[in-house]
């Protein structure tokens, strides 16, 4: 792991357990998962493919997403985890896995993973202070936002959409009563 990466990762601890502080999440589950969210970030990518095409169980994984590392990698650090680790919780696995896209029906460790990768300190991109100023107090308008800024974001740049942060965008719109 690179210093840049080691110092982002610890990032993303602290700031997961402040929010896991905050909205009474799992201490102890969530340090675990976000030490280990970015496990394979730095792997290259067939090195990622040869990890999941050679896993027990079997993952099946979109050929768009197995073709591309930054999504790919969230897969393979939750196999990463399970394998290397010998992390079996299914939550701080899921926590892992969805950090990079989120999806439907996200528990409070994957919400705070998610969150805390976007907000951590060492990220200095417009639209973070916002983010991070909603973090403490409104947890699922956190993650509206941070949709709404990486739709725009892949939008704009031609990128392929994943379905599951389609699908988790949608969950909370429908949830606010937005239609």
């Amino acid at each position: 792991m690179s210093e840049e990466r080691f110092l982002h990762t610890v990032g993303v601890k602290e700031t997961a357990l402040m929010l896991a502080r905050v909205w009474g999440g799992d201490e102890v589950k969530t340090v675990t998962a976000a030490l280990l969210h970015d496990a394979a970030r730095e792997m290259p990518l067939d090195r990622m493919q040869k990890l999941l095409l050679e896993s027990d169980p079997p993952v099946k994984i979109l050929e768009q997403v197995f073709e591309d590392p930054l999504l790919l990698h969230a897969v393979a650090g939750s196999a990463i985890a399970r394998k290397e680790f010998e992390v079996e919780d299914r939550e701080i696995l899921l926590g892992i896995e969805r950090h990079t896209t989120g999806g439907r029906g996200m528990s409070l460790l994957e919400k705070l993973i998610f969150v805390a990768d976007f907000i951590e300190p060492g990220r200095a991109f417009r639209g973070v202070k916002t983010a991070r100023s909603l973090a403490a107090t409104a947890l699922d308008e956190t993650m509206l936002y941070i949709y709404k800024f990486v739709l725009r974001l892949l939008l704009a740049k031609g990128r392929y959409v994943c379905a599951d942060s389609l699908e988790g965008y949608n969950e909370l719109i429908l949830k606010k009563g937005c239609k």
